[in-house]
């Protein structure tokens, strides 16, 4: 098990998120990607030469400094039902699949939104096979991020719904070689039990999202889980995850992957010098968690 972080808040880059890897001794970087237009039809490129370059000094700085990184994410729901959605994901996802190429990185990350009509499985089901075939997609392991989708957060349940573990299940049934990036904290929220659901799913976690969670009991008790939003993100240690139990599953289990520790916390500010002290007190936070 590695330690990670989400250097996406940060505004650095890719280039930025190395060096702030390596400066606080981190040995790999998850970063996402806001949804983005992909030319296509003749003579449109997967890369032009100046993003080749650019990833190419990227990669070598990180093999420098011994960084690596765990995992691209892509922040987009995807709903399957939805041929806009579904013609709009997969250009982006294989332009994502080649930027990971080029910087060794062997997992892409994306959301599913969970629609009313139970076909939406079976959509999927069939669009994942035909993203698997794809020669850009081939070789990666694609990653189902089961935390709440980027566009949803603070949004009442009125007006979404988190995928179950029953459909995880089905997931895993019906697309070989797909795994999850686990949110313990999320399934905090739900009322599903983080440590049990760990052994129960712990063969296809490959990535866990270090989410704290602060549930206000008084707006739930209130409005009742319709109601307005009712529980927040904050970083380790400042909510009700207990992280020392989840680390010590995730050794029973012999967890391979990374665990990367995530800032979205309406408390912390995008001031660089306040986002690299919270950085600093999350690896003084896991790192005696992680030892042995």
């Amino acid at each position: 098990m590695k330690l990670s972080f989400d250097a996406t808040r940060f505004g650095c880059g890719l280039d930025g998120a190395v060096e702030l890897a390596a400066h606080h001794a981190i040995a790999s970087v998850e970063y996402s990607f806001a949804p983005f237009v992909v030319k296509t039809g003749k003579g449109a490129k997967s890369q032009d030469d100046k993003e080749a370059a650019y990833f190419a000094s990227v990669a070598e700085n990180a093999r420098k400094l011994g960084v690596e990184f765990s995992i691209l994410n892509l922040d987009y729901a995807l709903d399957p039902l939805d041929k806009r959605a579904v013609k709009q994901f997969s250009p982006m996802l294989q332009k994502l699949a080649v930027v990971a190429r080029n910087l060794s990185c062997p997992r892409l990350g994306f959301s599913l939104l969970p629609a009313a009509d139970e076909d939406f499985l079976a959509a999927f089901l069939t669009q994942y096979a035909e993203l698997k075939a794809l020669e850009e997609l081939s070789t990666l392991e694609l990653v189902m991020r089961l935390a709440a989708p980027p566009s949803m957060r603070g949004q009442s349940l009125r007006k979404w719904r988190p995928l179950e573990p029953g459909e995880w299940r089905e997931l895993l049934a019906g697309c070989e070689g797909l795994s999850f990036s686990y949110s313990p904290a999320d399934c905090l929220w739900q009322g599903i039990d983080y440590l049990q659901n760990i052994g129960h799913f712990a063969q296809a976690i490959s990535h866990v999202v270090a989410h704290d969670m602060e549930i206000n009991r008084t707006i739930l008790g209130d409005s009742g889980m319709y109601g307005p939003l009712w529980w927040r993100y904050r970083v380790a240690g400042k909510g009700q995850v207990d992280f020392r139990q989840v680390i010590e599953l995730l050794k029973l289990y012999d967890f391979q992957g990374s665990l990367s520790m995530q800032f979205e916390d309406e408390f912390l500010s995008d001031d660089p010098l306040q986002l690299s002290e919270s950085l600093e007190e999350g690896v003084k936070y896991f790192a005696p968690l992680m030892k042995g």
